[in-house]
C-alpha cells in the first residue's frame, strides 16, 4: 500500500488472552450478578476489538504477501467457531428436551435455527431486547454476539480484499469513514431505536474496526515505554470503569460503548512492545482465562439460564460459584478435546476438505434436530396433563389487552377506554399501569351481576404517577390528561394499582412524590380511593405458569410452591401504607392473601395467579378481587350469581 505499509507481526501475544481473561470473568460476573459488576457486559465490546485486531491482522498479513484466500480464512474461522459451537448447543439441546416446557422448547429450536444460520443476533432482536427479563430464560440468547462478528466475518474480508486490490493507496481512508459511519448510527439511532442498535452489524461494525485501526498501523506504534506504560494503564482502567459503572440503564451501545472499546484498543495498540500492564495480563490465570474464553462464553450462558428454571429461589452466592465452577470446568475440557483437535492441521489433523464438510453437517444437524422439535410442537408427550395445563397459563391475561391497555405512545383520551360490565355509568374506576388490566375485567364481571360497570383507565409501562417519565413525555402527557380529566368527573370509586417493584428501580424519589401528587389531586376531588399494594415478584424473573409446571413435574403439589418475595417488598408495601393514609385512601395489602411466613404462593384455588413473574393471570385477579376488592366495593355481600371468572 502506497499510504500504508502492512507490517503485522503474528507471534502469539500473552496479553491479548490476558484481555480475553478479564473480558470474560466480567460478562460472567455480570450475569451472575456478583457486585461490582454492573456494567460487566461491555466484556462483549472488548471481544469485538479484539476479533477484529486479530482477524484483520492475518487476513492483511496474507493479503501483503499475496497468500489470501476466501477458502482458507473460512477454514479458520470454521476450525475456531463451529466445533465448540456444536457441541454446546448440542449438550444444550439435551438439556433443553429434559427441562423445558413445550412452548419454551419450541422457542429455544427457532433460536438454535438463528444460532446455526450465524442470525442469532436478529433473532434476539425480534423476541426480546438483552437487558429484558425474557432474556434470562433463553439459553441460547449470548450467541448474539457470534452472530455479529460471523455477518462481520462474512463482509470484512471481502472489503478489505477488494480495497487491497482496487483501492490500495486509500485503505486509510475507507478504513476510517466505516469506523466513523457506523459510531455515528450506533450513536444517532439508539434513542429511537435502541433494540436495533444494540444487536445489528451496522452500529457494532465499529467496535470491531477499531481493532482493524491499531492491526492495520493507522496509529503510530508507542515509541517509548513510558507512553505504552501510561497509554496501557488508562486503557485498562478505562475498562474497568465501564465495568464498575455502568448499569443495564445505560444507554448502549452509542457513545457509551466508546470507553470500554477505546480502553480495549489502547491496551492492544500499546502492548506491540514491552510495558508493565502487560506483564500483568500475562499473568498465567489470566491467560488461561483467555485461552478458554470461547468456551467459557458459550457454556456459561446455558448453565446460568438451566440452573435459576430448576431454583424456586434466587441462586445463592455457593450457587452462582457452583455454576463459575462447573462452567470453566466444562470449558477447559471442551477447549481440550473439541477445540484444539479440530484446530491441527497437516499431519494427525483435520484437513480443509474434512473441516468444512464436518461443520457443514454440524451446522445443519443443529438446524433438523430443531425443525423437528419445532414440528412436534415441542413434543408435549414429555409431561402429565396438569403441567401442561399450569403451563398454559401463560396465556390466561386480559382477553382485552389490544384494545382497552394504551400504548406509552398513546394520548390521554379518557372518553375511548373501556368500560365492563352493564351498560351504566361506571361507579368504579381502575386507574393503572399494566398490574390493574387484568383487575379491571375481572371487577366488571363482577360488577356486571349488580348491574354497575368499571372502566379501565391503564397504559403499558406508565404508572398513575404525576410527571414521571419513565418512558419519556408519553407517559407524563397521558397522566396529565387522565388526571385532568379525573378530577372533574362526578365522584367515584378509584382504584389504583401500579408495578411500585419497577418504577422504584427507575426514579424512586420521582416515585413516590408523583403517586402522592396523583393520589392528593383525585382525593380532592372527592373521588374514594383505594391504593393497592404491591404485587410480589417471583425471583430470578421466571414466569410462574412454567416455573409451577416445572415443579409440579418433578412431582410436587403445585399448591406447595411457596417463593421468598424480593427484599425490598416490605419497604414499597410501608411507602404504600404511608401514602395511603396521607391522602386519606384505602390502603389494600396484597400480601395477607398471598403470603405468610415470609414467602408467597403462586397457586391458589386450583389457579396459577399470575401469567409471568409479575402480572396477575385473569384468574389470579379474580381470586385475588373476591378476596380483598368486592368486600370495599360491595359491602352488603350480594355478589349472588356473580360469575366465578370472567
Amino acid at each position: 500500500m502506497s499510504e500504508v505499509s502492512i507490517r503485522r507481526d503474528l507471534t502469539y501475544r500473552r496479553d491479548l488472552d490476558g484481555l480475553r481473561g478479564i473480558a470474560v470473568a466480567a460478562v460472567v460476573a455480570y450475569h451472575l450478578g456478583f457486585p461490582f459488576t454492573s456494567g460487566g457486559f461491555v466484556g462483549v465490546d472488548v471481544f469485538f476489538v479484539l476479533s477484529g485486531f486479530l482477524i484483520t491482522s492475518i487476513i492483511a498479513s496474507e493479503l501483503e504477501a499475496g497468500t489470501f484466500s476466501i477458502a482458507g480464512f473460512y477454514d479458520r474461522r470454521i476450525r475456531r467457531i463451529v466445533p465448540a459451537l456444536v457441541f454446546v448447543c448440542a449438550a444444550t439441546t439435551i438439556l433443553a428436551l429434559a427441562f423445558l416446557l413445550p412452548e419454551e422448547l419450541k422457542q429455544f429450536a427457532s433460536s438454535l435455527v438463528a444460532t446455526a444460520l450465524s442470525v442469532s443476533n436478529v433473532w434476539c432482536l425480534l423476541h426480546s431486547g438483552y437487558f429484558d427479563q425474557a432474556a434470562e430464560t433463553q439459553p441460547l440468547f449470548h450467541t448474539w454476539s457470534l452472530g455479529v462478528e460471523e455477518q462481520f466475518y462474512i463482509i470484512f474480508p471481502l472489503l478489505l480484499m477488494a480495497a487491497f486490490k482496487r483501492w490500495r493507496g486509500r485503505i486509510r481512508t475507507v478504513i476510517w469513514l466505516l469506523f466513523a459511519g457506523s459510531l455515528l448510527l450506533s450513536v444517532v439511532r439508539l434513542a429511537d431505536h435502541p433494540q436495533s442498535t444494540f444487536f445489528l452489524l451496522p452500529t457494532r461494525a465499529w467496535e470491531l474496526l477499531a481493532g482493524s485501526i491499531v492491526a492495520l498501523g493507522f496509529i503510530p506504534k508507542p515509541t517509548s515505554r513510558l507512553l505504552r506504560d501510561a497509554a496501557a494503564a488508562l486503557g485498562l482502567l478505562a475498562i474497568a470503569i465501564a465495568v464498575v459503572g455502568y448499569t443495564s440503564k445505560t444507554p448502549f451501545p452509542g457513545l457509551a460503548a466508546l470507553l470500554p472499546c477505546i480502553g480495549a484498543a489502547v491496551v492492544i495498540w500499546a502492548g506491540q512492545g514491552e510495558n508493565t500492564p502487560a506483564r500483568l495480563l500475562r499473568a498465567r490465570p489470566l491467560v488461561a482465562l483467555g485461552l478458554i474464553s470461547y468456551s467459557l462464553y458459550l457454556w456459561h450462558w446455558p448453565l446460568i439460564v438451566f440452573a435459576n428454571l430448576l431454583n424456586v429461589e434466587a441462586l445463592t452466592e455457593l450457587q452462582k460459584f457452583a455454576v463459575v465452577g462447573t462452567s470453566i470446568l466444562l470449558s477447559a475440557l471442551t477447549w481440550r478435546f473439541i477445540e484444539q483437535p479440530f484446530r491441527r492441521r497437516g499431519a494427525g489433523g483435520i484437513t480443509r476438505p474434512a473441516i468444512l464438510w464436518s461443520g457443514s453437517i454440524g451446522l445443519g444437524s443443529l438446524v433438523a434436530v430443531a425443525l423437528i422439535l419445532i414440528s412436534l410442537q415441542g413434543i408435549p408427550t414429555r409431561f402429565s396433563q396438569q403441567v401442561l395445563d399450569l403451563a398454559a397459563a401463560e396465556s390466561d391475561s386480559s382477553p382485552w389487552r389490544t384494545k382497552c391497555h394504551a400504548g406509552v405512545l398513546a394520548k390521554g383520551n379518557y372518553d375511548d377506554t373501556c368500560i365492563f360490565g352493564e351498560d351504566v355509568p361506571p361507579k368504579t374506576i381502575v386507574y393503572a399501569d399494566s398490574h390493574g388490566v387484568e383487575f379491571s375485567v375481572v371487577l366488571g364481571s363482577l360488577a356486571k351481576s349488580r348491574n354497575e360497570s368499571v372502566r379501565q383507565v391503564t397504559a403499558s409501562g406508565c404508572p398513575p404517577v404525576a410527571d414521571l417519565l419513565p418512558n419519556g413525555e408519553a407517559c407524563a402527557r397521558y397522566n396529565r390528561d387522565m388526571i385532568a380529566k379525573l378530577v372533574t368527573i362526578p365522584p367515584a370509586t378509584i382504584i389504583i394499582a401500579a408495578n411500585s417493584h419497577a418504577w422504584t428501580n427507575e426514579s424512586p424519589e420521582q416515585y413516590w412524590k408523583g403517586l402522592r401528587n396523583s393520589l392528593g389531586a383525585l382525593s380532592g376531588a372527592g373521588h374514594r380511593l383505594i391504593l393497592l399494594g404491591p404485587i410480589p415478584h417471583l425471583p430470578n424473573h421466571m414466569p410462574a405458569p412454567a416455573t409451577v409446571a416445572r415443579w409440579t413435574s418433578r412431582g410436587n403439589d403445585p399448591a406447595d410452591f411457596r417463593f421468598s418475595p424480593d427484599e425490598r417488598f416490605s419497604v414499597l408495601d410501608a411507602n404504600l401504607r404511608r401514602i395511603a393514609s396521607e391522602v386519606n385512601a384505602t390502603y389494600v395489602p396484597v400480601a395477607p392473601a398471598l403470603c405468610s411466613d415470609g414467602r408467597c404462593s403462586a397457586y391458589l384455588e386450583e389457579a396459577v395467579l399470575y401469567f409471568d413473574d409479575n402480572h396477575l393471570s385473569v384468574r389470579g385477579a379474580n381470586v385475588l378481587a373476591k378476596k380483598l376488592l368486592a368486600p370495599l366495593l360491595w359491602p352488603e355481600n350480594r355478589l349472588a350469581g356473580a360469575q366465578s371468572e370472567p
